[in-house]
């Protein structure tokens, strides 16, 4: 019995689906879904108890459009569109499509292969640049955002 539990668990961990969020280099949480991005936000458990400390929270919420209903969470409005980046990437993968936001705001993502680059340009300054690969199967695996450095990917 004892055995079959042990394996149980293996067996949970292999196929399960954690991302983790960092900022900075430092870990900000464990993300254990993915389902939340249809409706523009990504809710982490707090893992690092300094960073718990810091926030003063038990979860880091990091959205885009109408702040989520989340109980005992800090949140991180998404003023880059990355999350909208990646939603896109996810689902349809564009080989080169512009997304006009409003008539200040646009993103451009283009993917090839495993990977897809997304450059986000607001009042026509470019604001953020990024990557996001996938595995040989063709699910989500990171997501790197180089001028803020932010990094979603997976354990």
């Amino acid at each position: 019995m004892k055995k079959l539990i042990l394996l149980m668990i293996l067996l949970s961990s292999i196929f399960a689906d954690n991302y983790f969020i960092k900022f900075k280099g430092i870990t900000l949480g464990k993300i254990d879904t993915l389902d939340t991005l249809s409706q523009n936000y990504l809710k982490a458990k707090v893992t690092n108890s300094i960073v718990r400390m810091m926030l003063g929270h038990d979860y880091y919420v990091f959205y885009d459009g109408a702040e989520p209903k989340v109980e005992d969470a800090k949140f991180r409005s998404d003023n880059k569109k990355i999350l909208f980046a990646l939603n896109e990437a996810i689902k349809l993968k564009p080989i080169n499509n512009d997304y006009i936001i409003d008539k200040d705001r646009h993103i451009t993502l283009s993917c090839a292969g495993d990977m897809c680059k997304f450059d986000y340009y607001s009042k026509n300054e470019h604001r953020a640049q990024g990557e996001i690969t996938f595995d040989s199967m063709g699910k989500f695996k990171k997501l790197v955002e180089k001028k803020s450095t932010l990094v979603i990917e997976k354990e």
